[in-house]
């Protein structure tokens, strides 16, 4: 499951993989071996996944948000009502789901969650709740490879010998998380910055997805202000975009950002420029070395700034030709298809359907009409032999402990 469009956080913009059977029988889509349906049944159809299927939510872009996907947020209203309809309808109740309302019928126990976040309370949020097992993936640099990809062969891309302004710092929002970027500009505000585009474009929903030529051919040194600065890493496309341009940069981020670039491959600027913010816990104080650190490069002469710019033009070229390499597209490929991989294997898969059994009995009992629907008889030719089969099988694929209630 993914966000569509992109950067959307709503649950009704959430989008599945597989469509409709026939994409499903596609060579594209999931064969016939990974198909649980397929596997214990002996056939397999779109009802079948929605409700056997192991699930990868693709939380990979945004900062993950457990709060906002609460039962008590007024966003999870519409998904309220449909517990409550649950609740009352079937005398089944479901509470606290969070990303799991997007699917409630899903019998999967454990959900496997990709994000992009390293260092993470959020993660530990989910993960503490047992529905939810992390993988993380540096997605961003995947978008960023396909965003920025002209940068690798535009030739316009060249730095002026004499800068405009020496630090190019885009300063676009600075509310919700972003509202550290305030009392960076009172820090910074007697220092050379150019802090919006030269030409005066106009930023709308495309802006993550360009560069500007002229920003960075007229520029310095990159200041990079990402979307988290806590204790969080969580690098996005403004990290990668002075990288594609092969323009030097400083980095306002979580602590041990830099640290991350140097695990994928990429060369910091020390000691030409001073890193020591990175190791720095404290954010008030991060924030603080890295004005500093502009502060110093600001105040020196001329022809010290241009030795200084030289030798970092040097690294930032370097990782410019390590960007768009086939090493790095690899790695991160690696990366998605191995933390995957890992987060699955310790979850298994296992399957519960105690509750959907409980809701079962409760039909039988006071709606036996719905029992004759269509729908549910088509519905129950399956969970029924499932859960039979779950009561006598020590099969990793079912839940072992089973409500001893639901089985007399």
């Amino acid at each position: 499951m993914y966000f569509y469009p992109w950067g959307s956080r709503d649950l009704n913009d959430v989008c599945h993989y597989i469509q409709n059977e026939q994409f499903l029988n596609s060579p594209k889509g999931i064969s016939c071996k990974d198909q649980l349906g397929q596997k214990l049944l002996g056939k397999c159809d779109m009802k079948h996944i929605t409700v056997l299927q192991p699930v990868l939510f693709c939380y990979d872009q945004e900062p993950l948000n457990f709060d906002f996907y609460s039962d008590q947020n007024p966003n999870m209203l519409q998904h309220k009502i449909k517990r409550e309809s649950y609740s009352l309808s079937f005398g089944r109740t479901l509470n606290e789901l969070n990303l799991k309302w997007q699917n409630a019928d899903n019998f999967q126990i454990t959900w496997t969650l990709l994000h992009s976040e390293l260092n993470s309370p959020q993660l530990a949020r989910y993960e503490s709740t047992g529905l939810f097992k992390g993988a993380y993936w540096w997605s961003h640099a995947a978008l960023a490879r396909d965003w920025y990809r002209y940068a690798e062969h535009d030739t316009s891309l060249e730095p002026e010998q004499q800068w405009k302004k020496l630090f190019l710092v885009y300063c676009r929002e600075n509310t919700g998380s972003r509202e550290y970027r305030k009392d960076f500009l009172k820090l910074i505000n007697n220092i050379s910055c150019q802090t919006s585009s030269f030409d005066n474009s106009p930023v709308d929903s495309n802006a993550s997805a360009i560069y500007n030529v002229e920003d960075h051919n007229l520029t310095a040194i990159s200041v990079v202000l990402e979307t988290v600065f806590d204790q969080r890493i969580h690098l996005t496309e403004k990290t990668l975009r002075p990288i594609a341009c092969g323009h030097p940069f400083m980095l306002a981020a979580g602590p041990g950002s830099l640290a991350l670039l140097g695990h994928y491959g990429f060369k910091t600027f020390s000691p030409y420029i001073n890193e020591e913010y990175d190791l720095e816990q404290d954010h008030a104080r991060r924030l603080h070395l890295i004005s500093e650190e502009m502060h110093r490069i600001n105040s020196m002469s001329l022809e010290q700034q241009h030795t200084l710019v030289a030798q970092c033009r040097q690294i930032a070229k370097y990782n410019k030709k390590h960007f768009f390499s086939k090493d790095f597209f690899e790695q991160i490929t690696c990366e998605l298809r191995d933390n995957v991989s890992t987060a699955f294997q310790k979850h298994q898969g296992q399957l519960d359907l105690t509750a959907w059994w409980r809701e079962h009995q409760w039909r039988k009992r006071n709606c036996p009409e719905t029992c004759r629907d269509p729908i549910y008889k088509n519905h129950s030719e399956y969970l029924i032999p499932l859960y039979r089969r779950q009561r006598t099988k020590n099969d990793l694929l079912y839940h072992s402990n089973p409500d001893p209630d639901l089985l007399s």
